[in-house]
């Protein structure tokens, strides 16, 4: 049997000291969790539209605008459920800093699967999720929208609603707004465009957050 002289087992002593000590201050150093959460809901949404000068004569000009675009409409509208979906639109959230932009307390991002039922979306004034937290905020994208007109060109449109609940509040105003910005490689004409198209898509999506944030956030509502 081997037996450790005093100066080596002073030297365990230490070394095991030493590590119990750093891993006590790397807990203390952890910083806790924010007390405030932001549930974000993307939405399931994706809707397209285009219009000619057509649009520009009354209802018949419109009904036929309307007529003539419907195919285009509707494979648009699906492209866009595919190029911005829920994960999409998520990725895009999280290239920017959602919570300074809303200038909130600092709080801890939960994101939710999408609620497809729009009286619960666009017209709940209760939490959509089961969280109890005293300090609660929401943030739902309840439309998501491309649009080509004749004059204005290509554009992405998005609305966006804000809940608070501050002070554990069990129903909050619907904050409402939108955002819009222009495209300018969506949708793409080849196969070969598809990357530079998504990437200008999901640009447009952060700008229209961007600007929606800035005209709502940080204040309470009653």
């Amino acid at each position: 049997m081997k037996i450790l002289t005093t100066s080596v087992a002073a030297a365990v002593l230490l070394c095991g000291a030493s590590i119990a000590s750093s891993q006590t201050a790397d807990t203390a150093a952890a910083p806790a969790a924010p007390a405030c959460e932001l549930h974000i809901f993307p939405t399931l949404e994706g809707q397209a539209q285009t219009t000619t000068m057509l649009s520009g004569f009354g209802i018949i000009g419109a009904v036929a605008d309307a007529a003539a675009n419907k195919d285009r409409n509707v494979s648009e509208a699906e492209y866009l459920k595919e190029a911005l979906g829920p994960r999409l639109q998520i990725e895009s959230l999280k290239s920017l800093d959602v919570v300074q932009e809303l200038r909130l307390p600092a709080s801890q991002i939960v994101y939710e699967t999408p609620i497809a039922d729009r009286n619960i979306t666009t017209k709940a004034t209760n939490r959509l999720s089961s969280s109890t937290a005293s300090c609660y905020f929401e943030l739902i994208i309840t439309q998501n929208l491309y649009q080509k007109k004749a004059i204005y060109g290509r554009s992405l449109n998005n609305r966006f609603i804000f809940k608070d609940f501050r002070d554990g509040k069990s129903a909050a105003k619907l904050v409402k707004g939108r955002g819009g910005n222009g495209l300018s490689q969506f949708p793409p004409k080849t196969t070969d465009e598809t990357e530079a198209a998504e990437t200008d898509l999901r640009e447009a999506f952060a700008k229209n957050f961007k600007e929606f944030a800035a005209g709502v956030g940080g204040a309470k509502k009653s």
